[in-house]
C-alpha cells in the first residue's frame, strides 16, 4: 500500500466520522456541532497532506492544539478545584 492510498483511506474515515457526527448533530446540534466542524477541518487537512506546505501546517496546528488543550485542562482543573 502506498502513502497516497493510506491518505485516501484516512480521508474516507474522516468523511465517515463527519457523516456520523452530522447525523447526530440533527438530533443534538448544540453538543455535536463543534465536533462536526472539527472533523470537517481534519478531513480537509488529511486530504491535502500529500502537498509540501500541508505537512508543515499540520505539524504547527498539532503543536498549537496541544498547547490549547493543556491550557483548557489547566483552566478546568482550576475551576473545578477552586476553594469555595
Amino acid at each position: 500500500m502506498q502513502e497516497k492510498d493510506t491518505l485516501f483511506l484516512m480521508t474516507l474515515a474522516a468523511f465517515g466520522a463527519l457523516l456520523a457526527s452530522g447525523l447526530a448533530a440533527l438530533l443534538q446540534w448544540i453538543v455535536v456541532l463543534p465536533l462536526t466542524i472539527a472533523v470537517f477541518l481534519l478531513m480537509i487537512l488529511t486530504y491535502f497532506l500529500h502537498r509540501k506546505g500541508a505537512i508543515h501546517f499540520s505539524e504547527n496546528a498539532e503543536k498549537w492544539a496541544m498547547i490549547l488543550t493543556l491550557v483548557v485542562f489547566i483552566a478546568a482543573f482550576i475551576y473545578l478545584y477552586r476553594p469555595i
